[in-house]
């Protein structure tokens, strides 16, 4: 073979192979675009499939926010009325269907696969929901619970005072801590899955970080609640009359003669509770619990802190036993003198009732008719009827013969009788109306108008935490309360008006002074069943700390210390027809706390129980500030100044910060 022909194999074969070579590289290249567009086909296929289900799953989500979001609503508006069992019932369906459209939305999340986070767009969002679904979930499970225990709590006691319904059990307290117990490891569980969130899942939606704040700042507040209800549990059975009914010592006031503890004493009683309802009240006269004692020629001996006290000088009882405005202090010595007369009924505590709770609650109930005597008792003649059958002559020996017995004094029938229409009314209220008596109770204790003391230490210490014991408290900055006693004796103390003014300078150095004027007006003209003369033994309550500078208007007693407080006492005198005033200068060191943030003042106003106060207050800043914040409403400043006119009706926490320049 020649050398062409040689060349011309060569040139064929390399023809050959260089075709086959073309070959490959083409099935090479036609298999990586297979791969490729497969792949990119399956991208579009997945990208579809996770932009559906992420459209899917956002209404999910979105439903099941809405659902709670309503729940909440509901539960919100519940202490307007905490009884309402229908919006209990719709907050636990809102929370059930929230918690079905979550349960599914977290189902679809959990089957997909896990390199699905790596998605562009869709994955961060979908870390974010795997975190934040089982919180939600938590959330509203732990909804569901807490309805049911409501639930339980309002079907047992949503009319306390209607005798025929089933009352609490055992049973319901032993579900109540079941759905309690739930309830706090649900809210442990979400606040760990809150610790477990990271920046992103917060971030890929700006409603998340709205709504994890709210979380944040609710989360201390709902364990708040949870362990208050976990302590009232505790002592509940005892309080409440569950398994075995509880009494209690009841002690009408008569505001009209006022005594440190709210007044005179002149009716008790004993209420009694089975299972959280009322099912017994009876009211009688005072003097047939310590008139037996002083007739054996037997007497109590005051304690020393009240040997101020003129009108029992033979020995103390129980009609006088509270002559302290530290609610547990009176209520323990009521107490004392009932068991030291012969009461013979165990009690749990002590319930001390104003006419103006009585009156209050004649506005719900209606005019109460005492068909015995032929009155009809509203709330503007109450006090006057009561006086006029107990003090009003010979009117009682008349009406006396038409008088069934019912184991009071012949001139204490009147109020015996009244008591026993008036709880029968309450007791047929419509559910409609309850609730609006529960808010008078729960307004009136804030008022001091009802005053409770619990024998309990752990059921006390509840009281107190809560604000709820009537204690006279120390004050953290400055504080004041003014104590009346009437020793005159009469009935004046309704007819007289009582003015506080009270003119705080503050100078740059965060010391206080105060020009205090305490004016009495008596110049109603209505009968005082006993003297024109009024006699008011006067004790005034200010910082341990406080420096009294000038004193005038009054017989000055001298100084002491009694519950955490400087106490100034003196002897004050009023005829009908006057204006009286004390005045008093004083001031307090370093009343005013500073920091970083500026000066604030704190002043606590503490009412009496039963007193009846005009405030008038003016708060003066040192030259050099600027008012940057004002405390309690209706308070009206300006740069310098603030200012508060209003009664003094309850406890009262005034505070101003400000910043010098």
């Amino acid at each position: 073979m020649n050398m062409e022909e040689v060349q011309s194999v060569q040139v064929r074969v390399k023809r050959r192979r260089l075709k086959r070579g073309s070959k490959k590289v083409y099935l090479l290249i036609a298999l990586l675009l297979c791969v490729f567009m497969g792949g990119s086909l399956f991208g579009v296929v997945e990208f579809l499939v996770y932009d559906g289900m992420y459209h899917r799953d956002k209404a999910l989500a979105d439903t099941g926010m809405l659902h709670l979001q309503r729940a909440e609503a509901l539960l919100v508006a519940l202490p307007k009325n905490p009884l309402d069992a229908s919006r209990v019932t719709q907050a636990q369906h809102e929370f059930a269907s929230g918690l079905t459209a979550l349960v599914k939305l977290n189902n679809d999340l959990k089957s997909l696969p896990g390199y699905s986070t790596s998605i562009p767009v869709y994955g961060s969002r979908l870390s974010a929901a795997l975190h934040l679904t089982p919180l939600a979930i938590t959330l509203a499970q732990a909804g569901v619970t807490s309805c049911a225990l409501l639930n339980i709590f309002i079907s047992r006691v949503h009319n306390p005072l209607d005798v025929q319904g089933q009352g609490l059990t055992q049973s319901d307290l032993t579900l109540i801590r079941q759905d309690l117990h739930q309830v706090k490891s649900a809210l442990d569980v979400v606040i760990n899955e809150a610790s477990r969130l990271q920046p992103a899942d917060i971030q890929s939606d700006p409603r998340i970080e709205h709504w994890l704040s709210k979380l944040h700042n609710d989360i201390p507040a709902l364990q708040g609640v949870i362990a208050n209800t976990e302590q009232f549990l505790t002592f509940a059975p005892a309080l409440l009359g569950i398994g075995k009914p509880a009494n209690y010592l009841i002690e009408l006031l008569d505001t009209t003669e006022l005594r440190p503890g709210g007044g005179f004493i002149g009716n008790y009683g004993i209420a009694t509770l089975s299972g959280g309802r009322l099912t017994a009240a009876h009211i009688t006269d005072a003097y047939l619990l310590d008139r037996p004692l002083e007739a054996t020629g037997k007497s109590i001996a005051y304690p020393p802190a009240y040997a101020w006290f003129p009108l029992a000088p033979a020995g103390w009882s129980f009609r006088d036993s509270n002559l302290d405005a530290d609610f547990p202090t009176a209520a323990r010595y009521g107490e004392q003198n009932y068991k030291l007369e012969g009461g013979t009924v165990p009690v749990q505590g002590v319930v001390a009732i104003t006419p103006a709770f009585i009156q209050q609650a004649l506005a719900l109930t209606g005019p109460i008719k005492v068909s015995e005597y032929g009155e009809v008792v509203t709330a503007q003649n109450l006090i006057d009827r009561i006086h006029y059958h107990q003090l009003g002559g010979d009117v009682v020996s008349k009406s006396s013969s038409h008088i069934p017995p019912n184991g009071t004094s012949q001139r204490k029938q009147f109020i015996s009788l009244l008591a026993e229409h008036f709880l029968a009314r309450v007791h047929q209220l419509p559910s409609t109306i309850f609730p609006r008596f529960l808010q008078l109770v729960i307004n009136s204790i804030r008022a001091k108008d009802v005053q409770i003391y619990l024998n309990s230490s752990a059921a006390e210490q509840y009281l107190a935490q809560n604000h709820l014991d009537d204690a006279i408290q120390k004050s953290t900055g400055d504080s004041f309360m003014v104590v009346d006693a009437n020793v005159s004796p009469n009935k004046a103390n309704s007819m007289i008006v009582n003015t506080l003014n009270d003119q705080v300078v503050i100078d740059e150095q965060g010391d206080v002074t105060h020009h205090t004027t305490l004016t009495y007006t008596w110049t109603t003209n209505n009968n005082p069943y006993g003297t024109t003369l009024y006699r008011d033994y006067v004790r005034i309550y200010v910082p341990d700390s406080s420096s009294l500078l000038t004193q005038d208007g009054w017989q000055f007693q001298g100084k002491s210390f009694a519950f955490g407080h400087q106490v100034w006492a003196g002897l004050f005198t009023l005829v009908y027809g006057q204006t009286g005033s004390i005045t008093l200068t004083w001031t307090v060191h370093n009343a005013v706390k500073h920091d970083v943030k500026g000066w604030h003042y704190l002043y606590m106003l503490q009412r009496q129980a039963g007193a009846r106060w005009i405030l008038h207050l003016r708060i003066k800043l040192p030259s050099c500030s600027v008012l940057t914040n004002a405390k309690e409403g209706p308070l009206s400043y300006s740069k310098q100044m603030a200012m508060l006119s209003r009664p003094l009706n309850e406890d009262l926490n005034v505070g101003v910060d400000y910043a010098c320049k």
